[in-house]
């Protein structure tokens, strides 16, 4: 009978590790990481055609309605697998990932390091692949606690 269990527990180890373990680890990265390029690319595909008071507005918080309109134009990207890997991530694991790919693709784009959506896309691809989804959300969750209120 322990024989038995003790086999029973082994396979179930077994199949854990083969359906959660680094293979599926590095889907999730992978899905989370072609999210937080795909967000870059649709916030740069939203600013490029705006003027520049529009996006000094923005930014500084003047113009709440184009900050709106611009997550609405983002809200949909990401299938089920990413969004299901981000939420094991925690509840805010989105919205950092979001904050910061936002960020970064403006500054991409502001400092002339890229011109197009999709070379935004692939620097912050590679750039989250090399990091890891995960240390992008505790980066940013480290950041948001520094800040003053």
């Amino acid at each position: 009978m322990k024989q038995a269990l003790h086999s029973a527990a082994v396979t179930m180890l077994y199949l854990g590790t083969a359906f959660n373990g680094p293979a599926a680890i590095a889907d999730d990265n992978k899905e989370v990481c072609l999210f937080y390029g795909n967000v870059g690319a649709a916030a740069v595909d939203f600013i490029l055609p705006l003027k520049v008071q529009q996006v000094v507005d923005m930014i500084s918080g003047k113009d709440t309605a184009l900050v709106e309109k611009m997550q609405k134009s983002v809200e949909g990207i990401g299938n089920a697998n990413a969004k299901a890997a981000m939420k094991a991530m925690g509840d805010d694991a989105a919205e950092h990932l979001g904050a910061s790919a936002g960020f970064l693709a403006f500054q991409l784009v502001m400092t002339g390091q890229a011109t197009s959506a999709q070379e935004v896309f692939s620097v912050l691809y590679k750039s989250c692949m090399d990091t890891g989804a995960s240390k992008i959300v505790e980066n940013q969750r480290a950041a948001t606690q520094s800040e003053p209120e």
